[in-house]
């Protein structure tokens, strides 16, 4: 088996992509690969090996028992692959080729898309594909450079660089708050529908300070999320008082569809960071973009 090494080594790459994006079609899509050359390279793939290594039916693709450890095998050949050419890459003295970066649409809305256009004015020999998207997506298996988050990170094994903090508030919209007994303390939160970012609908714990003096509140919420998105939406229909970073606020606020409450209490900041795969972290591309997020973002209110 020695002899067909180096021969498999592009077709080992191949079951890897079409294992990661779910099926030939994906991966005719990802790799560029037409898709009846992707599926007859697998069928090839599988007759020298004397193994099936996907079960095929008409709605979908899975990888087959023998499939899943080919893959194993083959997805750290793929990574090993990647990282030998993002240390190549590093060497270059300037910025080059494509980036790939993802986020929220509110983040992409809020900041992102004003540091990509400082950014891509500053290293014109950069591409830039930016997704911005409501799902978790995995960055690794994707093949994404960078993903912008906001808020506690689960633990990824990504290399994580703190970008900024953002200073967080509640706001309801004006209709809302004309029906209801004015927000003027803490306590009163607790008679009003909340929406928190978090993922629990347990009763939380919010810590409010006021010139020294921390006010504890144990609130249940009505709804919880880890985007803002849906909290903004809630809060804009007038469904009660949505715990936001003040950015995220700011052009409602603005446009008068929400109001701040509480304005004389502060809550805890906001992290905003940068992931990355650890290999791609040294990348020119990757790094300057990094520090221009962090240049831009110091001052995030």
């Amino acid at each position: 088996m020695s002899e067909l090494i180096d021969p498999l080594l592009s077709d080992l790459a191949l079951v890897v992509r079409v294992a990661d994006s779910g099926g030939f079609s994906a991966a005719s899509a990802l790799t560029r690969i037409p898709q009846a050359t992707v599926s007859r390279r697998i069928a090839a793939l599988e007759e020298k090996l004397e193994t099936r290594l996907f079960d095929r039916t008409t709605r979908k693709v899975a990888l087959t028992q023998s499939g899943r450890r080919i893959y194993e095998h083959a997805k750290l050949m793929v990574q090993q692959g990647e990282a030998a050419t993002s240390a190549l890459q590093a060497l270059q003295a300037h910025p080059g080729g494509t980036l790939r970066i993802t986020s929220t649409v509110v983040l992409g809305q809020a900041f992102v898309q004003d540091i990509l256009t400082q950014y891509m004015a500053r290293y014109p020999a950069v591409s830039v594909k930016l997704e911005l998207t409501g799902r978790r997506v995995d960055i690794i298996e994707e093949g994404f450079d960078i993903a912008i988050r906001v808020g506690r990170l689960p633990d990824s094994g990504l290399a994580v660089t703190r970008l900024g903090t953002a200073t967080s508030g509640f706001f309801a919209s004006p209709k809302y708050l004309e029906a209801r007994q004015p927000i003027s303390a803490p306590e009163h939160l607790l008679s009003h529908a909340m929406f928190l970012p978090s993922l629990s609908l347990d009763r939380t714990k919010i810590s409010l300070s006021k010139d020294g003096h921390i006010h504890d509140l144990d609130v249940s919420p009505r709804m919880t999320c880890n985007d803002f998105q849906p909290l903004l939406s809630a809060a804009l229909n007038g469904l009660g008082v949505a715990q936001l970073p003040r950015f995220v606020a700011a052009s409602s606020i603005a446009s008068h569809q929400l109001v701040a409450v509480l304005t004389d209490w502060d809550l805890p900041k906001t992290e905003i960071s940068g992931l990355t795969p650890s290999y791609r972290g040294t990348l020119p591309a990757v790094r300057e973009f990094l520090t221009l997020a962090k240049e831009q973002l110091k001052n995030v209110t």
